[in-house]
């Protein structure tokens, strides 16, 4: 068993894919010995924004304080959705998204998410053949 205190952990910068004003915690991750789940939390300052991402994994976002907003595609068309402290927010594999603090205050936001190996096509076939499913049924 691993005990992360969240005020203890250090934040660094993240400065990924043109993630701008941003600080990551890294929770639980393989360092941590967890190979299927990965725990992160998040720190943007006003006007910060994490990269405009797309990846074949899930994740969670759990809003902890502030309010800023999301940025995803509905309907091939660029969407804005306002995000605030305990808001829930599921991300679907493959769906566009990237979180921007518009507000003037810090946001702050738990991100859990699968590790890739989860949703690699191996894995998935052999969930298929295992429980005899069609790729019509696995989806």
């Amino acid at each position: 068993m691993i005990i992360v205190n969240i005020e203890r952990a250090n934040f660094k910068e993240f400065n990924e894919r043109g993630a701008f004003k941003v600080k990551r915690k890294e929770l639980i991750d393989s360092s941590h010995g967890s190979h299927r789940f990965y725990l992160r939390y998040y720190e943007v300052q006003p006007g910060g924004m994490t990269p405009y991402d797309v990846h074949n994994y899930e994740h969670i976002i759990i809003v902890t304080k502030g309010e800023g907003s999301i940025l995803t595609i509905q309907n091939n068309m660029p969407k804005m959705e306002k995000i605030k402290e305990k808001d829930v927010i599921f991300i679907k594999a493959n769906e566009p998204h990237q979180i921007i603090n518009t507000s003037n205050n810090v946001l702050e936001f738990l991100c859990f998410r699968g590790v890739d190996v989860l949703y690699e096509k191996e894995v998935s076939d052999i969930i298929k053949k295992y429980f005899n499913l069609s790729q019509e049924q696995y989806v």
